[in-house]
């Protein structure tokens, strides 16, 4: 695998985290602050990977 599929490997993994801590969300309130903690990181983390993805694309 090369650097590019790697990463765009990584995104989609933090793409389904955030998907899944959502209606994680939705199912469990009493969750919210630890839910919404785990959803910053994780978002932290896509953006960090896209501009990695577009520093090597160009």
């Amino acid at each position: 695998m090369i650097d590019l599929e790697v990463l765009r490997l990584a995104l989609s993994k933090e793409e389904a985290s955030i998907k899944l801590y959502k209606k994680l969300l939705a199912d469990h309130p009493g969750l919210k602050d630890l839910l919404y903690s785990l959803i910053t990181e994780e978002q932290k983390h896509k953006i960090l990977i896209e501009k990695k993805i577009t520093e090597l694309t160009r």
